[in-house]
């Protein structure tokens, strides 16, 4: 099979990926399609309970489906039909489709958590026969005679044709590639997210509903089976989260000066059992995604903001778009193909994300349409 891979010359048998999150898992499924080992290498000792949520706008169901991973992300995650923005008088501001299916598969947007998006695909990768390593935390990359070593903290080392850094923002595998690398700037703001097991509010099931307050917004989705409410809002502030953070009732107390007491968002507030933080970051452009043995992909080559609505789809199209050119390509033409297939598609949504470009029409972002068995030639 690999002679027939991309002709036979400096074709991959064996792949290591750095990061086990959205981006380090999809990569897995996707190599192991490609009939590629894969050793999965994390710093952290697990993966659970880590994260926020996102919406998989149709862009990244495509990708799930493109892994055949689209029965179990199903299962953990619900559909979101439309975006509503709302006076706190209840006034209908906007009201639209958030994205129709994709015709003839009916694959729309869905709500899912990062933890059990995360958990899916590093569960499945496992299941096809990815080896995890926990607690592995790579310092450093080198080139071999015939291959990359990927250098660990505890002073061993791992060997394999290609290396994959999925390993975020802080990506160290960037670095290893251009040392001039920029890193992701901080966007003065952050985005608060909250957890509430009910709360005394309209319901909003399979729908993005905004609150528009005098100076704030807040935003919520409920799970229509549970009523779970899951909520976000953006703080402007010139100073990066300090570590460790504010507790759930820090944040509570904080978010609840921005609204009065009667107010929808405020009673979400008031009900949350959960609220946390992070930093708006972008990396805009990244010039130099890959060396002819070690890529980059997800936020370690084009970390969105949060605004963007697409930094796990993104990381999601990535991994099955490497995973067709590593399949179809030889080395180093395939990471070269990848970057090619890839970047004008992500500097564009991140220039509209980041306000340096206009907003297009989203129907271009969201229906980017992939499937495993299209070619890469």
């Amino acid at each position: 099979m690999d002679a027939e891979r991309g002709g036979g010359e400096a074709m991959v048998r064996n792949a290591i990926v750095v990061g086990g999150g959205i981006a380090g898992h999809a990569a897995a499924l996707a190599l192991l399609r490609a009939g590629i080992a894969v050793t999965v290498l994390e710093q952290r000792p697990d993966e659970s309970g880590l994260g926020s949520f996102l919406r998989l706008n149709p862009n990244g169901m495509d990708a799930v489906a493109a892994l055949d991973l689209l029965d179990r992300v199903t299962e953990v995650s619900f559909p979101v039909h439309h975006v509503e923005r709302l006076e706190l008088d209840g006034e209908v501001l906007v009201r639209r489709p958030l994205a129709d299916p994709v015709p003839g598969r009916g694959l729309g947007a869905r709500f899912i958590t990062w933890a059990d998006l995360a958990g899916a695909l590093r569960d499945e990768a496992a299941r096809r026969g990815a080896i995890v390593r926990h607690e592995a935390r790579v310092v450093d990359a080198v080139a071999t005679d015939d291959g990359v070593r990927a250098l660990l903290a505890d002073g061993g080392g791992v060997d394999a044709d290609v290396l994959i850094g999925a390993d975020g923002m802080r990506s160290a595998i960037r670095t290893v590639i251009d040392p001039a690398a920029p890193a992701p700037e901080y966007r003065g703001s952050r985005t608060v997210y909250g957890y509430a097991p009910a709360a005394d509010v309209p319901p909003a099931p399979a729908q993005l509903r905004s609150y528009r307050g005098p100076a704030h917004w807040l935003a919520q989705l409920d799970d229509p089976d549970t009523g779970e409410i899951w909520f976000f809002t953006s703080v402007k502030t010139p100073e990066p989260l300090p570590s460790p953070g504010p507790t759930t009732d820090q944040w509570r107390a904080d978010l609840l000066r921005n609204w009065d007491h009667d107010d929808i968002p405020a009673r979400i507030i008031r009900a949350a059992t959960r609220i946390r933080a992070s930093d708006d970051h972008a990396l805009h452009h990244l010039p130099h995604w890959h060396t002819d043995r070690m890529v980059v992909i997800g936020d370690a080559a084009h970390a969105a903001p949060p605004g963007s609505e697409q930094g796990g789809c993104l990381a999601l199209e990535d991994a099955v778009v490497l995973g067709q050119c590593l399949r179809d390509l030889d080395l180093p033409s395939a990471l070269s193909r990848f970057e090619q297939e890839r970047r004008e598609r992500v500097e564009k949504i991140l220039a509209m994300a980041t306000g340096r470009a206009e907003i297009g029409d989203p129907r271009w972002t969201h229906e980017h349409h992939l499937t495993w068995d299209q070619p890469i030639r």
